[in-house]
């Protein structure tokens, strides 16, 4: 499984629309399976090594002629996921991410923004910030998982200290959501909970990233207990507007998930980075809702802050090296918060020297990566004395 995660802008979503790839003198036309403003999936003819910079034309459809299509500006692109086979013989699957974010000239906004979804059966959503659709369960193949997505530019969003969404007032007469409710999926078979992406089947080509039996015969074995709690909570747990004891659910079911793929993954940094950010996310939950429900403390938020810390700095060396920067941009973040001197240095200092014997290619997006990180680690840093908990009423400093 590739970290395609790390470097998406936005989640992807599940739109099928017709591309031509340029890789060095070949020139084929392609098919496009989801895209973000990051990066798409596509599937083509010929495999491309990972690493490689291609060249992708979206076609949109014409303004003006019904059936037709027009070509967008070239957009460039690296070659992020190695190419796999797909299902349909004869086509491989390939991951990119683009150099550059979108301008309007790509055509990828348009799709986005009009939602040109046709992978997928849609799910209508009585919140107008919402995209819904329906997926199926790799774990269990349970379908029509009911799956929910943030249109586009519908709210203000504002990262807290540690790099994790905070949802404000909506744009343009959109409804008000706080997508952190349901930034999980649950199956409401098995009760296998996790981010949508790449954790769900969207289409024919999507394999699940895990050993599905290792995973299912565990899982089942520890899932018993939040799966009674499920039960007592399922009442409208897949709608589009959970309460805040599902919310909570929702998370301490992605725990145990995490946990068990981390423990059968043991070399897959992905799960360990996951997993964090999906405790820090937490954190964020319980910190915005305080007293709404009896362990909504200060307390149990910062302790799952330091569980996001102890599973990262304890499996720091299975992190890939973009897993690794925004690892130790969070870790850096969390001991300022806490006033770690000893971790806080010995993080700072893996990012001081992540170039010193191996510079990245410049424009790469591990490049790109290290100058964002080290921007905002000298921001945190400068600001400690202010980012410290004694000085913080939430994890948005004021």
């Amino acid at each position: 499984m590739s970290d395609m995660s790390e470097i998406r802008v936005h989640e992807r979503r599940r739109i099928v629309f017709p591309a031509r790839l340029h890789v060095h003198n070949h020139i084929e036309n392609v098919v496009g399976l989801d895209l973000s403003e990051g990066g798409c999936r596509i599937r083509c003819k010929r495999p491309v090594n990972i690493f490689s910079k291609v060249l992708l034309e979206i076609y949109i459809p014409s303004s003006s002629k019904k059936g037709e299509y027009t070509v967008c500006d070239p957009i460039g692109s690296v070659v992020v996921r190695w190419a796999k086979p797909s299902k349909q013989h004869g086509y491989f699957i390939l991951g990119l991410q683009f150099s550059s974010r979108p301008g309007e000239n790509h055509g990828i906004n348009h799709l986005l923004e009009n939602d040109q979804s046709s992978t997928v059966e849609k799910l209508v959503c009585q919140n107008s910030s919402l995209l819904g659709h329906y997926v199926e369960c790799f774990v269990c193949g349970q379908e029509k998982v009911q799956q929910y997505s943030l249109r586009s530019k519908a709210l203000h969003i504002k990262n807290n200290i540690f790099g994790i969404p905070t949802f404000g007032e909506p744009v343009d007469g959109k409804d008000p959501i706080d997508y952190n409710f349901l930034y999980l999926t649950i199956c409401p078979n098995c009760n296998f909970t996790a981010p949508g992406d790449e954790f769900f089947k969207f289409s024919q080509e999507d394999e699940p990233s895990f050993d599905v039996s290792k995973f299912f015969e565990k899982w089942n074995s520890e899932k018993s207990k939040l799966s009674v709690k499920y039960n007592q909570n399922k009442e409208g747990i897949d709608g589009d507007s959970r309460n805040i004891e599902q919310a909570n659910l929702s998370y301490e079911l992605a725990a145990l998930g995490f946990k068990i793929l981390r423990e059968i993954n043991s070399d897959n940094g992905v799960f360990v980075r996951l997993d964090a950010m999906i405790k820090a996310r937490h954190a964020q939950l319980c910190m915005e809702n305080l007293g709404k429900k009896a362990e909504f403390t200060r307390e149990k938020s910062e302790d799952l802050l330091k569980e996001a810390k102890l599973i990262l700095d304890d499996n720091f060396e299975t992190l890939s090296e973009i897993q690794g920067l925004m690892g130790a941009q969070l870790l850096v973040a969390i001991s300022v918060y806490f006033g770690d001197i000893d971790t806080l240095g010995k993080y700072m200092k893996f990012i001081d020297n992540f170039d010193t014997s191996n510079k990245p290619e410049e424009g790469s997006q591990t490049s790109k990566s290290l100058t964002q990180v080290r921007a905002k680690v000298k921001e945190i840093y400068q600001n400690r004395d202010m980012y410290h908990k004694e000085k913080l009423n939430t994890f948005l400093p004021e």
